[in-house]
């Protein structure tokens, strides 16, 4: 391991303490890692990315997502640490460093490869593309009445739903905005991709969970109107509803450092489980159910 990234989201450190810890923790372990260091992503490009063994995150989720966006082609693994709310992506709590990057030097972890979700469509002549981890979603404009989208799954007619939008998300982004749209949590190691119609009028649009090989389509049925598109909320793409819009698997992973101690059923319990008791007003103990 010779050259580290930090990607620090300058709202949640705004002031680079973070970063000085970090760094120096760093300097204790090796004094001859070459250091490299990016705020909000600028800088950070497919020829920077490519020189790196590691990049460390200090953020939240959306920090690590849109850290992904900018370098998932190199497959960097990735070491989040959490500075925001909700920290499912990011599970190394900002008193741990110390311990996570002791753990990083000695070897003490492992590397787990989450898919990743991409979407393509031809405009003006060329084919545009978008990759995320958590998912793809195609919305109405804000103006516009709820839309038709007719689905093709494997080049087959699978249905077509009146619905606000159409979300197509990986395993990791079952916990996500497809939670929110009342999905189902899916483990991250099963290769699958979920497709869920948003808010549609029909009470009978449900998820549908399918293998990850799937090849999915989605057309507007009605023409000369805006949709947008996202990949995992970064940006929204506005285009023209006559596009195809195609959704798959992508070759590029995800590449996530783990720990030991990162359990998925503990961080599901705690971020999504307790989470829910305290917006319910509940108090709920960690210890309960350890």
């Amino acid at each position: 391991m010779k050259n580290i990234g930090i990607n620090v989201n300058t709202t949640k450190d705004p002031n680079k303490k973070m970063v000085d810890i970090v760094i120096e923790t760093i300097r204790k372990k090796n004094t001859d890692i070459n250091i490299r260091v990016y705020e909000d992503c600028m800088g950070l490009n497919e020829i920077e990315s490519s020189k790196l063994d590691v990049i460390i995150v200090l953020g939240g989720d959306g920090t690590i997502l849109n850290t992904l966006r900018h370098m998932h082609k190199h497959s960097v693994p990735i070491l989040g640490i959490n500075m925001g709310h909700l920290g499912f992506l990011a599970q190394v709590d900002n008193t741990n460093i110390d311990v996570a990057i002791e753990n990083l030097f000695d070897g003490k972890y492992s590397i787990e490869e989450r898919t990743m979700v991409e979407c393509s469509y031809h405009e003006g002549g060329e084919t545009r593309n978008y990759c995320g981890l958590n998912d793809v979603v195609i919305y109405k404009a804000l103006s516009s009445r709820i839309q038709k989208y007719e689905v093709f799954i494997n080049d087959k007619f699978y249905n077509t739903f009146d619905a606000d939008g159409i979300m197509v998300c990986t395993s990791t982004g079952s916990t996500a905005y497809n939670l929110a749209a009342g999905g189902p949590i899916i483990h991250p190691e099963l290769d699958t991709l979920a497709l869920t119609p948003m808010y549609s009028q029909s009470p009978a649009s449900r998820t549908i969970v399918l293998d990850g090989k799937s090849k999915i389509a989605v057309k507007v049925r009605r023409d000369n109107e805006i949709v947008f598109l996202s990949a995992d909320g970064q940006e929204w793409i506005e285009t023209d509803s006559a596009n195809v819009i195609n959704i798959f698997r992508s070759k590029y992973k995800c590449k996530l450092i783990k720990f030991a101690e990162n359990d998925y059923f503990t961080t599901l319990r705690k971020k999504i489980t307790y989470r829910a008791k305290e917006c319910e007003g509940e108090v709920y103990e960690g210890n309960k159910t350890c």
